[in-house]
């Protein structure tokens, strides 16, 4: 019962059998929240798998890679996190940028988002249901001091009509140059794969980043990481910063 949060089994095989070759692939709870929902609803039902872990009952690699980045999520700044899962990690990067700051959290999966909505809610924290088109639609240019990003290439195909590249230049446009001080305008990329994330690396190279470290890889699940920053900017091949005023992260839509 974390945070007064009550999760029942709905069978008794456990995660790790479940999640194995020769299981089921997904794992049920009956959950139970102290508080209700925008609908008055209370309790909710989860699968966990693989793609979809819950931090309070198994392991989510993204709480790992998150930590690692921490001293650039400082107090003040608005975040773009995408694909945020269930929020686990969600509410690491919420508490580093406190109620001065704001968090935008993205994922085409809505059982996930209806779940950390419910569980890392927060008045400086939106969880969004869908992905980079619809999620940055109207957002101005540079106004994100940091964006992290999770798989965000998933579901799109080669075949794509410059699908990857179109991901590439939104993530870059929508970033700011510097950020507060200079420390903000980092770019966190984490892949579930780590062929498809050096793609990702890759691209995000051609189209004007510069890696500036690598995240120490999730011993138990494989997840691997890095930090990127545009060329020209502090942290990558020097810049020069903006001002900002960061006691108001604007309004979000939940």
């Amino acid at each position: 019962m974390p945070d007064g949060v009550r999760y029942r089994e709905r069978s008794g095989v456990s995660i790790r059998r479940a999640l194995s070759e020769h299981g089921s692939g997904v794992k049920e709870y009956d959950v139970r929240f102290p508080w209700v929902d925008s609908e008055g609803r209370r309790n909710m039902r989860i699968r966990y798998t693989s793609s979809r872990p819950f931090g309070d009952v198994g392991h989510d690699p993204r709480t790992g890679l998150y930590a690692q980045v921490l001293d650039l999520i400082t107090p003040g700044l608005r975040v773009l996190e995408i694909g945020c899962g269930s929020g686990s990690g969600s509410s690491m990067l919420a508490a580093s940028v406190g109620p001065s700051g704001g968090l935008v959290a993205v994922d085409r999966d809505g059982q996930a988002i209806r779940f950390a909505r419910q569980r890392h809610r927060s008045d400086h924290c939106a969880f969004e249901n869908g992905w980079i088109e619809e999620a940055l639609l109207g957002e101005i240019d540079g106004g994100f001091d940091a964006v992290v990003g999770v798989d965000v290439f998933r579901g799109i195909d080669d075949d794509d009509g410059g699908g990857k590249d179109c991901v590439v230049q939104e993530l870059a446009r929508v970033l700011r140059a510097g950020g507060i001080g200079g420390i903000g305008g980092a770019l966190v990329a984490i892949g579930s794969d780590e062929a498809e994330f050096e793609e990702v690396q890759r691209r995000l190279v051609e189209g004007g980043f510069v890696v500036e470290r690598a995240l120490l890889a999730c011993p138990r699940s494989g997840w691997v990481g890095a930090v990127l920053r545009r060329v020209g900017e502090d942290g990558a091949t020097g810049g020069g910063t903006a001002n900002r005023d960061h006691h108001s992260p604007g309004s979000f839509q939940s």
